[in-house]
């Protein structure tokens, strides 16, 4: 029986977690995150952060940024996007030399309540203008047809573009996972997807569920 190439797309992308798949009409899917074991139904929660975590990503995308700036100097010669996510910051774009990506890591790492560090920074010469918009346009619509799938929430993630890849972050069972990876992945014009979600639990994610409610109940009786 003939499949069409979504399909194919979507089954060897299960059999190869971890590998990139090279295929015509489907970009290639990395998984960065961690495995875990259970998962439940999409939450209609606005996000599983909480109000503190979502509070502290602003701040460390802004305060991260400005410190590896500070730390490489010359700033029209690198390209750097720090996204934060649950205390994990995500590093893409370019900068010119080995030394320079380390630096910006090492910078990262070192600043006030980061988790963790995730080192997407390519070396070569920082992308133009031309191609920033059109990651700016391509991240949009991911991010609109990932709102169209009902599998995942996108208020569970962050989207990220650079040179035609596509970066996801966020909290999501590993089916949620997949489901927005296959998402990112049919999109016209992305090279590849990878994927540094925090992966949880059915468990934890039902533990959540409950404070947020706990959270919700205590706020209408104040």
């Amino acid at each position: 029986m003939a499949m069409n190439r979504k399909a194919v797309c979507a089954v060897l992308m299960c059999a190869t977690a971890g590998t990139s798949l090279l295929m015509s009409g489907c970009a290639p899917l990395i998984f960065g995150g961690a495995v875990a074991v259970g998962s439940t139904t999409v939450s209609t929660m606005a996000d599983r952060r909480s109000t503190g975590a979502v509070l502290n990503d602003e701040v460390l995308e802004k305060r991260v940024g400005w410190e590896i700036s500070r730390a490489l100097g010359a700033a029209e010669q690198n390209h750097i996007t720090v996204t934060a996510y649950n205390g994990w910051v995500l590093l893409t774009g370019e900068v010119p030399t080995e030394e320079g990506r380390k630096t910006a890591e090492n910078t990262a790492r070192v600043s006030l309540d980061v988790k963790r560090v995730i080192n997407e920074l390519a070396v070569m010469t920082p992308s133009g203008l031309g191609q920033r918009m059109s990651d700016s346009t391509l991240a949009a619509k991911v991010r609109a047809n990932l709102i169209g799938n009902q599998r995942v929430s996108i208020n569970q993630m962050k989207v990220t573009v650079d040179r035609g890849i596509v970066y996801l972050t966020g909290l999501l069972s590993s089916e949620e996972n997949e489901a927005a990876c296959r998402t990112a992945a049919a999109t016209g014009g992305v090279v590849r997807v990878v994927s540094h979600v925090e992966l949880l639990s059915a468990l934890r994610l039902e533990q959540i569920r409950r404070e947020q409610e706990e959270h919700q109940k205590r706020m209408s009786q104040e």
